[in-house]
């Protein structure tokens, strides 16, 4: 009968402890402590009654008198592991973080599956930034709680822990357990699976999750900042610019909030607004690294070289490991760099937990430096890396982002598409803001042509318009939902997306120009669909010797939108689907179609020029010669090299590197491409080694809706 009470008194004091233990944690503290004097009648000596009287008053802010109570607790049971645990609050609270964490351990070697105690250990580990014990302690509370309440925080303070530690992987992980257990949507889970895409660089994935982040925290200023971040890094820079003007207005004594408003409406070519953005915040705090960085992209598209050389310099005096900074200060000061500042560039692209988009753009600008200093095992190596670390934010550790099936299929379903010229009805003539498209690879030459081009008194330079690239993507989805097979597109169709395209001309202040150039090097896949939107339009599509063009591709950092960049073998296979296409247009589609050749034109520039001027419909104009002395912004990567005259001196920029380039030819040549001239020969292996570039051949045997069906599959990832 005695052990029969002894179990019934001990039930009773067990249940009396977890409801006080629950009446504490929902903060019903005099409730808690009722239940706990309930068990001092039965048991008056109980210590773990004791603890938790003692946590009721630490949390309620009698700091002493809980520490009186745990002083009892102790006396009587020196091994609960809630006296720890509760120790490690008592700690905390009196300003003794080390102590604090001691207990915490000692509670987790007591009880070594507590979840609260490895729970307790993580959250104080993280305060005090030491996150390998953090995510340890968090993971272990995880592994010990499955059906703990508070299971879903503990998963979300663990992806913090990991994503401090750069582990991708485990930050999804937990992140994932969060979402499982009740807190999808919450704003922190989207907080840090936007910081997770920022991280890796997918601006496309960091935009959606930041807006879902802005819809779940209205008003939440780093939300904002992040929708903004994303969508300037995609080349929305007028949409980023609105979406953090209120950010910057709502603290407007915050220098970088200025800056980062400056740099997004740098990017939608804003120029003066943004130099007088950069400006203020310079006003408020001359060493603002950020805003000297920004002032010197002004001055580099401005031409002002010395003053971006300056100013790039002034931005890394106030941050050393301003990576954007070294980059533009190579491209202003042609790669040289004092050994101080090589020095310190080479140790910042070596920061741990450095964000793949920020290690690449070091990379690279180390790669310019060596160059410079002609150092090309060194430069190549740190250029390798760097392309290595852009494949990696494509999501890929061994391959980038580039799909060659699919950008074969594009070429095959353009090519079935436009044919030849199609019989069409007329559609109103542009009166002003002609185009004028210059196309081709990217570093092929299409800035130098521009220049000389727009350096006409008739001639607003456009720059690298976006429009273009975002029709021919919706022109391929409505070919594909309404079974279009070729011949004449329906006139409002085309009406509607020739309206879409001249409304970047009075967003950018282009429309009252009387011709606007767009060198945007894409457009080469559009030239079907321009002929049928712009008949009149001049096309010039200039080349360049393939392995030149794939060299100064693979030295630039270039962003998303340009995912065969990365590699090579995929700048080879991209550059003979270009090759293979613009062969199909010249053949077929040859009226206000013209091929220029790169290195004839710099060879012969006057009689060359002439002749491009000609076909372009424009009477000639000595200032396109002296292009280089006129005031204007450039705003791409050849921005320094088109304050030069033309010149020969390029042309072989890859003599130094010719080990690391050997087999490029061959590669080229075998995917039916001269390697001289960057021409399609059409001369590639028939045994698939070549797959991809030999579709043309096959067209007549393919059915539209295959060839369509192919380009669908998976084209998203060949642009």
């Amino acid at each position: 009968m005695a052990n029969t009470a002894d179990t019934g008194q001990g039930g009773a004091i067990a249940r009396l402890l977890e409801q006080a233990n629950r009446q504490r944690l929902s903060d019903q503290f005099d409730a808690a402590r009722l239940s706990c004097h309930d068990v001092f009648a039965l048991d008056p000596a109980n210590a773990a009654a004791m603890c938790l009287l003692g946590v009721c008053d630490l949390e309620s802010g009698a700091v002493e008198a809980g520490r009186a109570w745990l002083d009892k607790a102790e006396a009587a049971n020196p091994a609960l592991p809630q006296l720890h645990l509760y120790r490690s609050i008592q700690w905390e609270l009196l300003g003794d973080p080390d102590r604090a964490l001691a207990a915490a351990t000692e509670a987790t070697r007591l009880a070594p599956d507590m979840f609260d105690a490895w729970g307790r250990l993580g959250d104080l580990a993280g305060r005090a930034g030491d996150f390998a014990v953090a995510a340890r302690a968090l993971q272990r509370a995880l592994e010990t709680g499955a059906e703990h309440p508070a299971r879903p925080q503990i998963a979300l303070r663990l992806a913090g822990a990991c994503i401090e530690l750069s582990d991708i992987a485990a930050t999804r992980h937990a992140l994932d357990v969060a979402e499982q257990t009740g807190l999808a949507g919450h704003p922190e889970v989207l907080r840090l699976r936007t910081a997770l895409a920022r991280q890796s660089g997918d601006w496309a994935a960091m935009e959606r999750l930041a807006k879902s982040w802005v819809d779940a925290a209205p008003g939440e200023h780093e939300a904002l900042s992040a929708q903004a971040l994303a969508l300037g890094q995609l080349g929305f820079y007028a949409r980023a610019a609105r979406i953090y003007q209120p950010v910057a207005e709502a603290d407007p004594e915050v220098a970088d909030n200025w800056a980062a408003l400056g740099r997004l409406v740098l990017g939608a070519r804003d120029i003066p607004a943004a130099r007088a953005l950069f400006e203020k915040a310079l006003a408020l705090e001359p060493g603002n690294a950020e805003a000297a960085f920004g002032l010197a992209r002004v001055h580099t598209f401005l031409g002002a070289f010395a003053e971006a050389e300056a100013l790039c310099r002034r931005a890394l005096e106030s941050d050393p490991g301003h990576l954007e900074a070294y980059g533009q200060l190579c491209e202003v000061a042609s790669g040289r760099l004092t050994d101080a500042e090589l020095e310190a560039l080479q140790a910042g692209v070596e920061e741990p937990g450095l964000a793949a988009d920020r290690q690449a753009i070091g990379l690279f600008a180390l790669g310019d430096a060596l160059h410079r200093r002609q150092q090309p095992q060194s430069a190549f190596q740190a250029w390798t890396r760097a392309n290595a670390t852009k494949k990696i934010q494509h999501g890929h550790a061994a391959s980038g982002g580039y799909d060659r099936s699919a950008q074969a299929a594009r070429t095959d379903a353009l090519m079935a598409m436009f044919p030849a010229e199609a019989e069409c009805a007329a559609l109103p003539a542009i009166t002003q803001a002609r185009p004028i498209f210059i196309v081709g690879m990217p570093r092929s030459g299409t800035t130098l042509i521009e220049a000389a081009i727009a350096a006409h008194d008739d001639v607003t330079a456009g720059g690298e318009l976006s429009a273009m690239p975002f029709i021919l993507e919706e022109f391929l989805g409505w070919a594909r939902s309404t079974g279009w097979s070729g011949g004449e597109i329906p006139v409002m169709q085309r009406m509607a997306w020739r309206t879409r395209y001249f409304s970047q001309h009075a967003e950018l202040g282009l429309d009252q120009a009387q011709w606007v150039t767009d060198k945007q090097p894409s457009n080469f896949l559009a030239v079907g669909l321009i002929r049928q939107l712009f008949p009149e339009a001049p096309v010039i599509h200039i080349r360049r010797r393939p392995v030149e063009t794939a060299f100064s591709i693979y030295r630039r950092n270039f962003s998303r939108q340009w995912p065969f960049a990365h590699d090579l073998d995929d700048i080879a296979h991209y550059y003979a689907e270009h090759a293979r296409l613009c062969a199909h247009w010249a053949a077929n589609l040859p009226r206000r179609y013209t091929t220029l050749q790169y290195e004839a034109l710099v060879a012969d520039f006057e009689a060359r020029l002439r002749y491009v001027i000609a076909r372009t419909g424009l009477g000639w104009s000595r200032k396109c010669l002296d292009f280089h002395l006129q005031e204007r912004s450039v705003m791409t990567f050849s921005s320094v090299q088109v304050r030069k005259p033309a010149s020969t001196d390029h042309l072989n920029s890859t003599a130094a590197y010719a080990g690391f380039l050997d087999g490029f030819d061959d590669r080229i040549a075998a995917l039916g491409v001269d390697p001289v001239t960057g021409e399609w020969t059409g001369e590639g292996p028939q045994d698939g080694a070549g797959a991809g570039t030999q579709a043309g051949a096959r067209d007549s045997k393919r059915g539209l809706g295959a060839i369509l069906g192919g380009l669908f599959g998976g084209a998203a990832r060949g642009e």
